[in-house]
């Protein structure tokens, strides 16, 4: 079971997650999860820090933890857990699993950050393996019970989960504190490997390389590094010894290794379940009757799973497994099976492209293979899009597949189902439309034109107007051209005969509208006028044509004395705009009237007029008249003036006066139509459009519905519901017009709820549905793809129909067809006997169906037999097909289980051999293995003594049981006793030493008889070794016991010489003085084989007056010890020393007086040296005042005493007096000595 984020609950106990939400960025970087590394002896407890990186924004992590356990085993909980995972959240660790070899940690909280490297949680682990083995620690995604899933939270809230981590393992190791020697080993197997058994051994704890010895045999060779395995094949059987021996001479021995004969490792047979679908971890491997070898077995599957007693696993999917066997002395037997499943298949082939994306008319054949199809019915089951399951017998072809990505994944009676897969449906031809357009050459001209082409090439299309845009007419042609467009937005569809359609908005242009923009000078009583022209809008160049004509082609007139002005402006596209201009006679005011504010609707009486008097003197007299002559004011401005033409004079003092007229139009009253188009259907929507007379710019437009004032659109269509409205149609002046209008819609359509027929077996799809007099003129669509008022093909579960009347739709009706119950076997009324004893015929099995129609049950074996009872069957799957009365079958599966066989074999603790301290009190025992749990009874032949299960007091001869278990469960074994032939045995003769005082070795030449093959032998009653041990010993008389099994032994006496030692003397010690040789030293040998070498230690300060240096002299510069090693001709040695002492005389000296006359006697001053002297380092003389008046260095004086001082300093004499000398002197032995003194200068030195 796997907790995903979409089920996580309070039930967070079940598994080893850790809840972790990182922040899932648009590739959001992967969790990086790192386990240290830790080591310790066996025993001990060692304990590894989990650390994480990119921990952003996490809620959910789940994964497992991995390792061996035949070597470490976990402590749960965790010692420390992060604070941060612990605050708002659920913590839970499990350890159910731990002799599995990995466990489950569970974390859930609120979204949570951790910095990088900073540990998550901190795990210990017992050490319970041996030294020099390692484990590594891993979280491991092929544990069935639960993968990994790391849950995050994206920036948008979303939760995003994803089963890949980086995981940066850890390794336990386990180390020794001292030099360990370890082996695991095979027996020969005689009967079928005849080459011998495998001896495998390694050593740990001390320093590589490692040297390592098997005997018997001579095996020898080195182990380059701790820990390295080494394999011995085909060894024969017998009892060895193995020593391994590290760089630092430190051994480790294990004895005895028994290589015996005995039955390898095997295997009886393999249960095997392989999944039943292949994206499903329901397969299992059982492994039966593993037997050879020496139990307890271990297992380690390949998945990491490991453990004692897991002779099964289960969860699994399709793949290979492999799992190693290891017995009690470390054999290990590898094999593996592989599980498979017939996966489901699908295929799909295009066998007819969509016309176009707008017509669902393709076609593609689905086919399935594999899986476990249904065997009553269509096979196999699709789902399109996601849709309702549809049942299928392939090929199957599906129909009004539109152009596009489309889904289809199949499954099987099981439920087993393919991938989702997407697919593309391809078209033929796309509908484009291309467009020429020619925009109107005048503002509010109509004779813009286009011309419309569709392609691919057909005389079957049809352009239509869209809703809401001008209708320019429809045409049936490939080609749509239509001239005298004025501008506007319009838009056009284009269908061909299949139904496909391209659509295209366009736009008619025009020109900004030819304005002539005038500037009036009028004349007055004193000046003339002009009228200047600043025409904007219309296209290109302006000409102007006047009345009266002008010359040329001014936009300028000026002195004019009055009259009326027309001018026409024509552009470039022959576009014309006219102005008429008035002018006042010259000598009459310049007056002009203008309007102020226009009449703002049809109907009302709110102008404002206005003149604006220009020249003249005031006061001004000012009289308006109607067209009637009715004066109407006498002010500047009039207001609230009714439509009409009126004139106003003015006169100033000077009685210089003028008349105007100007006329106030009412505007046009608003005009519209009303086109309804009531709903097609019930509950859609009808349309309501205004057309405006004369257009509709500057037009808005107010709905809303009878009796409410909420305005519901504002344009000049309404697309609405049934219901009546109210339309307010405004112009830009604000005036307003309303009318009312009604959309209709026709009645909705019903019809009865569907009764329905149960699916007649669980999971078919055999359900029907039929709507009871249903109305007519209606077609009914069914979610199971039928049409009309019957639908079969229904799977249990909700379906739903709906109606349609042209292009009107009902409602949709839902219903749920339902299903008998599923057809299974009552687990509470099956009976299960298992045969008694292991390979017999006596079990049974009685089973009892329910559910389905609860009618007609039957019962198919796979082996033919029919009824509910299978008996006298064996261990073993037995396979049940159970049917009801609909022929609804369902296959179900029982195991019988056997005990193991029961076995009888030798007890070798319990069973007593004869030997020659015990000929008639034997006795055998047996233990059993198998049958059934309880206590086995033992039955011995007739006339033996019995002491609980085992025979006692018994003689030569063979001896039998019958072992019974409490079910009946029987067998039989037999041994012999025999009395053992003499003890008899013989030494090997020892090589005596080479040297005296050198090691030889005791062996046992061959010992035969006596109890058993385990011969041990004693030297001087002390340790027993093995018979084919070599042991150490020095010269002398020995006494040896040759000894059997069973302790009893015969004796003999062993006595080993070896040669005289070497004698050597070097005489006594000698004394000398420090510079002289010693007395001639002549050494005394005394060897009884020739001489090799004579080697003296240390070799300095040695004179050898012979070739052999048997005869020398010795001169050291200090006390030294001499060593002389003689060796023979056999490498044996003979050694003496003597110590020459080095007396401490410094034999250097100074007189006190001399008396430099040239007399030939003391005529120098000097120091006087002997023997030991090197050299004088420094040799001065100084008189009373400190000047010094003689120096010397680095000399040995002269013996004839010429190098010292004469008594003079620079030539010239001294006078007699006390003088100070200072010297040092360097001896031999390194030593430096400074002497100091004075002597007395007796007589002046003669001339």
């Amino acid at each position: 079971m796997i907790f995903r984020k979409s089920t996580f609950n309070t039930a967070f106990y079940i598994f080893f997650i850790v809840l972790l939400q990182y922040q899932v960025k648009a590739q959001p970087e992967l969790l990086v999860i790192n386990i240290s590394n830790g080591m310790g002896v066996k025993g001990s407890k060692v304990c590894l820090d989990v650390t994480m990186e990119n921990f952003e924004n996490l809620t959910s992590i789940q994964m497992n933890m991995s390792y061996d356990a035949t070597l470490v085993l976990p402590e749960c909980p965790a010692t420390f857990v992060h604070p941060a995972l612990q605050i708002n959240s659920l913590t839970e660790f499990s350890c159910n699993n731990k002799d599995k070899g990995y466990i489950f940690y569970l974390w859930g909280g609120d979204k949570t950050s951790i910095p990088d490297g900073e540990v998550i949680f901190t795990i210990c682990f017992d050490i319970i393996g041996e030294a020099g083995n390692k484990t590594p620690v891993f979280f491991n995604g092929q544990i069935i019970d639960n993968g990994i899933e790391i849950c995050g939270e994206d920036s948008n809230g979303s939760t995003i989960c994803t089963e890949e981590i980086i995981s940066n393992p850890g390794t336990i190791m386990i180390t020794s504190n001292t030099l360990q020697a370890y082996y695991h080993k095979c027996d020969a197997d005689s009967d079928n490997i005849p080459n011998g058994g495998s001896l495998t051994f390694y050593g740990t704890g001390g320093l590589p390389p490692y040297s390592y010895t098997v005997m018997p045999g001579g095996y020898t060779g080195t182990l380059s590094v701790d820990g390295e395995r080494f394999t011995i094949n085909n060894i024969p059987t017998g009892i060895y010894t193995l020593v391994i021996t590290d760089a630092n001479a430190l051994s480790s021995t294990v004895t005895p290794i028994s290589i015996s004969d005995n039955i390898a490792i095997t295997i009886d047979s393999f249960a095997i379940r392989n999944p039943t679908c292949a994206d499903r971890s329901n397969g299992y491997i059982n492994i039966k009757g593993v037997s050879g070898g020496i139990s307890p077995y271990q297992f380690k599957w390949s998945n990491f799973i490991s453990g004692i007693q897991l002779d099964s696993i289960g969860g699994l999917s399709s793949n290979t497994y492999s799992v190693t066997i290891s017995d009690f002395n470390g054999c290990e037997k590898i094999v593996s099976h592989t599980l498979s499943v017939d996966t489901l298949r699908m295929n799909l082939q295009i066998t007819r492209d969509a016309s176009c994306t707008q017509i669902k008319d393709g076609s593609a054949v689905i086919t399935a293979v594999g899986g476990t199809p249904w065997t009553i019915g269509r096979p196999y089951e699709f789902s399109l899009n996601g849709n309702n399951w549809i049942r299928f017998t392939p090929p199957h072809t599906i129909n009004n597949l539109g152009s596009g990505n489309f889904t289809l994944t199949v499954k099987d009676s099981i439920f087993c189902d393919t991938d989702v897969t997407v697919y593309n449906m391809p078209f033929n031809r796309t509908v484009e439309m291309s467009l020429d357009i020619t925009d109107a050459k005048c503002n509010g001209s109509d004779d813009g034109q286009i011309e419309i082409t569709a392609s691919p090439y057909s005389v079957d299309y049809t352009f239509l107007p869209l809703i809401n845009f001008p209708n320019l007419g429809i045409i049936k042609t490939d080609t749509f051209k239509v001239a005298g467009i004025p501008a506007g937005n319009y838009a056009y569809r284009v269908l061909d005969a299949a139904g496909c359609k391209d659509t295209l908005f366009f736009t008619i242009n025009e020109p900004d509208s030819l304005k002539i923009n005038p500037t009036i000078v009028q004349p007055d009583c004193a000046t003339t006028g002009s009228i200047t022209l600043n025409p904007t809008g219309g296209t290109g160049i302006y000409t102007y044509k006047w009345d009266p004509v002008q010359a040329g082609n001014p936009n300028v007139l000026t002195g004019l004395n009055g009259g009326t002005y027309t001018v026409t402006v024509t552009d470039d596209n022959d576009c014309t705009a006219t102005f008429t201009q008035l002018l006042n006679q010259q000598g009459s005011l310049n007056i002009t009237p203008e309007v102020i504010k226009q009449i703002s609707c049809a109907g009302a009486n709110d102008a404002t007029l206005r003149v604006d008097i220009l020249s003249g003197n005031g006061p001004f007299d000012i009289i308006w008249r109607d067209t009637n002559g009715v004066q109407v004011g006498n002010s500047q401005t009039i207001l609230n003036v009714r439509p009409g033409t009126y004139s106003v004079q003015v006169t100033d003092n000077t009685l210089c006066s003028n008349t105007r007229q100007i006329t106030i139009d009412e505007p046009l009253p608003i005009t519209f139509t009303s086109i309804v188009s009531n709903a097609p259907c019930f509950d859609t929507n009808g349309q309501a459009i205004i057309n405006i007379f004369g257009g509709s710019t500057g037009y808005t437009f107010e709905w809303v519905v009878k009796g409410s004032s909420t305005i519901i659109d504002t344009g000049n269509t309404l697309n609405s519901k049934a219901g009546e409205y109210v339309v307010t149609v405004i112009n830009q002046f604000n005036c307003k017009k309303d009318t009312n209008l009604v959309i209709t819609e026709p009645a909705k359509i019903t019809f009865p709820v569907p009764q329905t027929r149960n699916v007649t077996c669980l999971g078919l799809s055999t359900g029907q549905a039929v709507i009871l007099n249903a109305p007519g003129g209606l077609t009914y669509n069914w979610s199971s793809g039928s049409i009309g008022p019957f639908a079969i093909n229904y799977a249990a579960g909700p379906g739903w129909v709906f109606a349609t009347e042209g292009t009107c739709k009902s409602d949709t009706v839902f219903f749920t067809v339902g299903t008998f119950p599923a057809l299974s076997i009552d687990n509470a009324k099956t009976i299960i006997s298992n045969p008694t004893c292991f390979g017999e015929n006596n079990g049974a099995v009685t089973i009892e169906a329910q559910g389905g129609t609860g009618l007609g049950y039957t019962y198919v074996w796979a082996n033919g037999v029919t009824g509910a009872t299978l008996n006298n069957i064996q261990a073993d799957a037995y396979i049940v097909t159970i049917g009801d009365s609909n022929n609804c079958t369902q296959v179900d599966t029982f195991f019988l289980t056997q005990p193991d066989k029961l076995e009888a074999s030798i007890d070798r603790i319990k069973t007593v051999e004869l030997d020659c301290n015990n000929q008639d009190a034997g006795k055998v025992g047996f233990f059993t293995s198998g049958g059934n749990p309880g206590k086995k009874t033992f039955t011995w032949q007739s006339g033996v003594i019995v002491d609980g299960d085992v025979a006692v007091g018994l003689s030569p001869g063979t001896y039998c049981a019958t072992i019974s278990d409490n079910f009946g469960c029987k067998d039989t074994a037999c041994y012999t006793l025999t009395a053992p032939a003499a003890l008899r045995g013989e030494l090997n003769t020892p090589d005596e030493p080479l040297c005296n005082g050198g090691t030889t070795c005791i062996s046992v030449k061959f010992v035969t008889g006596g109890t058993g093959n385990k011969y041990t032998f004693q030297i001087n009653n002390g340790t027993r070794y093995h018979r084919d041990s070599c042991v150490t010993v020095f010269a002398g008389q020995y006494f040896i016991n040759l000894i059997d099994s069973a302790g009893c032994s015969i004796d003999t006496i062993i006595t080993i010489g070896q040669p005289g030692a070497i004698s050597v003397d070097l005489g006594p010690d000698r004394e000398i003085q420090l510079g002289l040789p010693s007395p001639v030293i002549n050494v005394s040998i005394d060897s009884p084989v020739g001489l090799d070498t004579l080697v003296w230690t240390p070799f300095t300060s040695i004179n050898c007056l012979t070739t052999d240096c048997v005869t020398v002299e010795i001169n050291p510069a200090e006390t030294t010890t001499y060593l002389l090693t003689v060796t023979d001709r056999n490498g044996c040695t003979g050694t003496d020393d003597i110590t020459i002492e080095v007396k401490d005389v410094r034999n250097v000296y100074f007189a006190n007086i001399f008396t430099p006359n040239r007399d030939g006697n003391n005529d120098y001053f000097q120091a006087v040296t002997g023997p030991g002297v090197e050299k004088i380092l420094s040799f001065a003389i100084f008189d009373r005042w400190g000047n010094r008046v003689f120096e010397k260095a680095d000399f040995l004086p002269d013996p004839a005493g010429t190098d010292g001082w004469d008594g003079t300093f620079d030539g010239r004499r001294l006078d007699p007096g006390v003088y100070v000398y200072y010297a040092k002197a360097l001896f031999i032995d390194g030593k430096e000595i400074e002497y100091s003194g004075s002597v007395t200068l007796a007589d002046k030195v003669k001339n």
